[in-house]
């Protein structure tokens, strides 16, 4: 599989609740982690449950890549994705071709 059409596969994950998952094509030069984080929100909230959300739509604000280690140890375990760093994670992520997660972190509400 070719990644030519800049459509890198990944595994997405609610942290917290390992079962939440969901596997979204990405452009692999999308212009920002705030435009990322909304993308990844609208493909998992069908999933995600309604204690999540009784105070109101939720937002992702953190993001991590977890590594697969095994062929080797030289990666980290995780990453955390920001904009200074988004174009070059999509490109690695792509590269190794969907061995990887990215874990997702919802904002807080008081």
């Amino acid at each position: 599989m070719s990644s030519s059409d800049g459509l890198v596969p990944i595994i997405i994950n609610l942290a917290g609740q390992t079962r939440i998952n969901e596997v979204v094509l990405v452009d692999e030069n999308i212009e920002s982690f705030e435009v990322l984080a909304a993308s990844f929100y609208q493909s998992l909230r069908p999933t995600i449950p309604e204690f999540y959300l009784e105070q109101g739509e939720r937002t992702i604000t953190k993001m991590w890549v977890d590594w697969n280690q095994s062929g080797g140890n030289f990666l980290p375990m995780e990453t955390e994705i920001n904009n200074g760093n988004l174009r070059p994670v999509l490109r690695l992520l792509a590269v190794r071709r969907g061995v990887d997660m990215i874990r997702v972190w919802l904002n807080e509400i008081d």
